[in-house]
């Protein structure tokens, strides 16, 4: 008996051997996409010495005692990341939103603790857009199939009559009854195909001269009666011509009579008066006033608003929150 094994052996090693030199040539399938060369890394590396945690994951502010880590940062990090063609620290941060912020049916966590149990519409269209411009410009497939499958979510649940709406409970299986104008990403809506009907509250609104910001139960609210955040109205502003592709005559003419008697544009407004609230700025506000007067070809207006943007210190991220970092950062590389 030994011997026959003894015999067996050598004759086991040759056919194994002839195997794997005559067999058919597998390609493999790599898990990222190829490595690209990025064309800037500063704002990569001030990010990850910044604001991200041992864990990855990043931070609303440096050092925070009460830290938020949400998928408005993954997201617009995404966004910056796809503008300098990093494919290496993209790919990182859809290993960190796959392990931290997707739940088994593929919804978006808007923050990543195990008590949120809601989307927000606003990240799963910044993050599906990412993740579909990435699919482009790396040549890899698998982001766009990922992008399909979140989306799908966002469409199915997070709208009422192809209305989109603010958010879904996926434990509690209810919807928001609100749509905050500011949360529409037309680019991305188009890309996913959504009904004509969903786009119906951002091509109707209109301002006097301020944007109502919410649309509910087929009608137009404020979010606030009394106090307008310029955040929330540019963003609508710049969903409305992207849309529209045509400016709000009247919103535009009180940008444009602001700048030119202030020379500057104050974050928070009183609706009556029409008013500053308070003599505080945003860089979030200029980094959105520039791509509004870039996109509509005001390129005066364009100028002094990039400018202001520049002038906006943002160099400690321990009183700077991330969102206010990464669009100054996003909007200056445009």
């Amino acid at each position: 008996m030994k011997r026959i094994v003894l015999i067996m052996i050598p004759i086991l090693l040759i056919a194994l051997g002839l195997y794997f030199l005559f067999r058919p040539e597998v390609k493999e399938t790599s898990s990222a996409p190829k490595e690209t060369t990025p064309t800037s890394t500063t704002v990569q590396t001030y990010v990850k010495e910044n604001y991200t945690t041992k864990n990855g994951l990043i931070v609303d502010y440096k050092d925070a005692k009460e830290p938020h880590y949400l998928a408005e940062s993954i997201g617009l990090y995404m966004e910056y990341l796809v503008m300098v063609n990093d494919s290496k620290t993209f790919q990182q941060q859809v290993s960190i939103l796959q392990k931290n912020f997707l739940t088994e049916n593929h919804f978006i966590k808007w923050e990543a603790t195990e008590k949120t149990t809601t989307n927000a519409i606003v990240d799963d269209f910044r993050i599906t857009e990412a993740l579909y411009q990435a699919s482009e410009k790396f040549h890899y497939p698998s982001y766009k199939t990922l992008a399909d499958q979140l989306i799908a979510n966002t469409q199915k649940y997070s709208s009422i009559k192809n209305v989109p709406v603010d958010f879904y409970d996926f434990v509690q299986k209810k919807k928001a009854s609100t749509l905050h104008l500011s949360y529409l990403n037309i680019q991305a809506m188009q890309h996913f195909n959504y009904n004509k009907k969903a786009y119906s509250p951002i091509q109707n609104v209109t301002a006097q001269p301020f944007f109502t910001e919410v649309f509910q139960n087929e009608q137009f609210e404020y979010a606030d009666q009394k106090e307008v955040n310029m955040i929330d109205q540019m963003l609508i502003a710049l969903a409305y011509y992207d849309k529209n592709g045509t400016i709000e005559p009247n919103f535009d003419k009180f940008l444009q009579t602001e700048l030119a008697s202030k020379g500057k544009i104050y974050a928070r407004y009183d609706r009556d008066t029409q008013k500053p609230n308070s003599e505080n700025e945003s860089s979030a506000v200029y980094a959105f006033l520039t791509q509004y007067f870039n996109k509509t070809n005001q390129t005066k207006n364009g100028k002094i608003t990039t400018e202001l943007l520049s002038k906006m210190d943002t160099s400690n991220p321990e009183t700077t929150h991330f969102f206010d970092y990464i669009n100054k950062e996003i909007t200056l590389k445009k």
